[in-house]
C-alpha cells in the first residue's frame, strides 16, 4: 500500500471559508472605522505625528517647531493648551516619524485618526493573544474570552484608544520581541526593537534589559536586525531632513520641562503633605535596588526568570519618577497575563476562580474610582487611578515570583499534585 501526501491545493470549501473570513473582517473593520469617526475628543498622541508629518511633506515645516504643538492643541482642545494639559510637543525621532508618513496623505484629520485607531484596535486584539501565548499556559477557552474583554474594555486601554496612543503598538512590539527571542528569531526581535526606540518612559528599561541580555548571550543576529533597520530608516531620514537631530533633542528637552502628566513625586505629594519628596525618593530608591538585584540574576538565568524580570521592568517603569501618561499603562496587559497564568497553575483547585477574581478586581476597581471618586476627589482620584495598576501589577508579580521562576515545586506542591492524579489500579 502506498500513501500519497495530502494535496497542497485548496479545495472549493477552503476558498469559500477564506472568502467568508475576508468579508467578515472587512465588515468589522468598516464598522470600527465608522464608530471611530464619532470620536470627537482626544486623539492628540496621533495628531501630533499626523500634523508633523503633513506639515513637513506639504508645507516644508520643521516638525519640531512650535507651529506643530499649536495646531495639535487646536485640534484636541479647540484652543491653546491650559496649565496641566499636554502641550503635544513632538519628541519622536525623525527616522521613526517616517512610519507615520502614509497617514499624512489623508487630509481629513478625523478619517486619518479613525483608520489609525482601527489599527490600534486590531493591535490590541493581537497583543492579548501574544500576551497569553508567551505564558505557555493551556488557557481555558472561557478565559481567552474574559482576557480579551478585559484588554478591550479596561480603563487604561480605553484611554489609550481614546488618545490614539501608539503605546498599544509598542506593547505588541514588546510581546513580539519576547516571543521572537523565545523562538530564536533574533533578527525579528532586533527589527521590532528598532521600531520601538521612542516613548522611553514606557519601555526604556525593558528594551535596555532585552539588549543587555542579547549582548550577554552573544546574540549577534539580534543586533544585526536592530542595526540594519535602524540604518535604513536613519539614511532615509537624513536624506529628507539632514539636520533633524538638534531640533529633535531641543524638542525633547522642552517636553521634559512641560508641566503635565503623572509621576511618583506628584502622587506622593497628594498623599503625604509632609516630607513627600523624601518618601518618594525612598520609594523610588527601593524600587531601583530591587530592579538591580533582579536584573543581575536574570541576565544569566533561564528564560522563565528573564521573562518575569522583563514583566517587572514594564510594571515598575511608571513608578520610577519619570513623567508619564495614564494611557501608557495599557502596556501592562503583558505582565498581567503572566500573573493570571501562574495563579491558575499554582492553585489547581481554586486557581481558575482566583484568576477570574483578580481579573475582575483589576477591571472594576479603576472604573469605580473613575465614576464614583473622580467627581468628588478630582485630581486625587486621578492620582489613585495612575498609581493603582503599576502597584497592582508589581505586587502581583512578586506574589507569584517563587512559583514563576522555580518550576520544580516544593515537596508540598508535588504531593498535592500527586494526590490529584487518579490511581490507575483503582
Amino acid at each position: 500500500m502506498t500513501f500519497q501526501p495530502p494535496s497542497k491545493s485548496l479545495t472549493p470549501r477552503d476558498y469559500q471559508f477564506i472568502t467568508l473570513v475576508a468579508i467578515l473582517f472587512l465588515i468589522v473593520s468598516a464598522a470600527l472605522v465608522s464608530a471611530n469617526l464619532t470620536l470627537k475628543h482626544g486623539g492628540g498622541d496621533f495628531y501630533v505625528h499626523w500634523v508633523a508629518s503633513r506639515g513637513f511633506i506639504f508645507e516644508k515645516t520643521d516638525p519640531y517647531s512650535g507651529q506643530i504643538p499649536a495646531r495639535v492643541q487646536e485640534l484636541v482642545y479647540g484652543d491653546a493648551a491650559k496649565p496641566g494639559n499636554e502641550p503635544y510637543i513632538l519628541d519622536t525621532p525623525f527616522h521613526l516619524l517616517l512610519l507615520y508618513f502614509p497617514f499624512s496623505l489623508l487630509s481629513d484629520p478625523q478619517l486619518a485618526r479613525a483608520i489609525y485607531t482601527l489599527i490600534l484596535e486590531l493591535a490590541l486584539f493581537a497583543l492579548a493573544l501574544l500576551s497569553l501565548r508567551l505564558t505557555d499556559w493551556e488557557v481555558p477557552r472561557y478565559f481567552w474570552i474574559l482576557f480579551l474583554l478585559y484588554c478591550v474594555f479596561n480603563f487604561y486601554t480605553f484611554q489609550a484608544i481614546l488618545s490614539a496612543s501608539p503605546v498599544i503598538l509598542l506593547g505588541l512590539a514588546y510581546a513580539g520581541i519576547l516571543l521572537a527571542l523565545k523562538n530564536d528569531q533574533d533578527e525579528l526581535a532586533g527589527a521590532l526593537t528598532a521600531v520601538s526606540l521612542y516613548y522611553w518612559e514606557v519601555g526604556g528599561l525593558f528594551l535596555l534589559l532585552i539588549s543587555w541580555r542579547a549582548y550577554r548571550e552573544g546574540r549577534g543576529r539580534f543586533f544585526a536586525g536592530l542595526g540594519m533597520l535602524t540604518i535604513v530608516l536613519a539614511a532615509i531620514s537624513f536624506l529628507l531632513y539632514p539636520n533633524w537631530i538638534i531640533p529633535y533633542l531641543r524638542a525633547g528637552m522642552n517636553n521634559l520641562r512641560a508641566d503635565f502628566g503623572f509621576s511618583t513625586h506628584e502622587v506622593f505629594r497628594y498623599f503625604f503633605s509632609a516630607q513627600s519628596n523624601l518618601i518618594a525618593w525612598i520609594f523610588i530608591g527601593s524600587l531601583v535596588i530591587a530592579l538591580g538585584y533582579e536584573w543581575s540574576t536574570a541576565l544569566t538565568a533561564d528564560s522563565r526568570k528573564f521573562y518575569w524580570t522583563a514583566c517587572l521592568s514594564l510594571a515598575a517603569s511608571p513608578l520610577l519618577g519619570f513623567r508619564t501618561e495614564m494611557e501608557h499603562l495599557a502596556i501592562l496587559v503583558i505582565p498581567l497575563a503572566f500573573i493570571f497564568s501562574i495563579v491558575q497553575d499554582r492553585w489547581q483547585r481554586i486557581g481558575n476562580g482566583l484568576a477570574i477574581m483578580i481579573l475582575l478586581v483589576g477591571f472594576f476597581a479603576p472604573w469605580a474610582v473613575f465614576f464614583l471618586g473622580l467627581p468628588r476627589l478630582g485630581r486625587t482620584a486621578e492620582e489613585i487611578l495612575f498609581l493603582f495598576l503599576p502597584l497592582f501589577t508589581v505586587l502581583g508579580l512578586y506574589w507569584i515570583r517563587w512559583w514563576a521562576i522555580r518550576p520544580p515545586r516544593v515537596w508540598a506542591d508535588l504531593a498535592n499534585r500527586r494526590s490529584q492524579i487518579p490511581n490507575r489500579n483503582s
